[in-house]
């Protein structure tokens, strides 16, 4: 009797650790809590859309790390040297798009739409190199005024004001339905802004600090 009552004790006993193990395996599976970022890229929820698509479609709120413009590193959640094919997990498939000679253009429409801001990225494959492979993210323009530096500037700022922040010099050029835009560029900071005729900005552009091929680079 007493052998007995030690197998039934016994088979107690490894039932209710199974239930334990069983039930600390579910909660794990079950949770939908963001995965820590320790590589400066934006992972989280992969069936958020709304998370992932706050760029290309240009809604959020404009706290939101989405929105941040970090010179010579990145804007919002693209960072200067990435995959591009993070972004395109991130944003989506482009709307736009243009590869020749390991380089890639691509771009986003707020909404779908063409008339609507822009997110464009620029990547280029290290051509030789051990991850030749792989299209490193060199440049990222925006259009949307949602975008701001840590110093509140961005699509809509005043030249004069973006001037007192940063030291800038002409580099380039170009014209668009309103007439000429001038791009005038801080290298040593790793950030561009386009501006109209009118004195205020239109566009902002990130790349890495020094990188004098990719801040004279003309993505549009």
């Amino acid at each position: 009797m007493m052998i007995k009552n030690c197998m039934v004790i016994a088979a107690v006993a490894i039932c209710l650790l199974a239930c334990g193990n069983n039930k600390k395996q579910t909660s794990l599976a079950d949770t939908n809590k963001t995965v820590k970022d320790t590589s400066g890229q934006h992972l989280g929820d992969r069936n958020d859309t709304t998370v992932h698509h706050t760029m290309a479609s240009d809604t959020g709120s404009t706290s939101s790390p989405d929105w941040l413009i970090t010179p010579g590193k990145g804007i919002g959640h693209i960072v200067l040297d990435e995959d591009v094919n993070n972004v395109m997990k991130q944003l989506g498939k482009p709307d736009s798009s243009d590869a020749a000679m390991g380089s890639s253009l691509l771009v986003w429409f707020a909404g779908h739409n063409p008339s609507g801001n822009r997110t464009v990225v620029f990547a280029h494959h290290n051509m030789g190199g051990k991850d030749e492979t792989v299209s490193h993210v060199r440049k990222v323009l925006v259009t949307s005024p949602k975008f701001k530096t840590a110093d509140g500037l961005g699509v809509g700022s005043a030249e004069g004001a973006i001037r007192k922040v940063y030291t800038l010099k002409a580099s380039g050029s170009y014209t668009n339905k309103s007439g000429k835009v001038q791009v005038y560029t801080d290298l040593a900071k790793g950030i561009s802004f386009e501006i109209d005729g009118g004195g205020n900005c239109v566009g902002v552009v990130v790349h890495k600090v020094t990188d004098t091929a990719a801040a004279y680079l003309n993505m549009h």
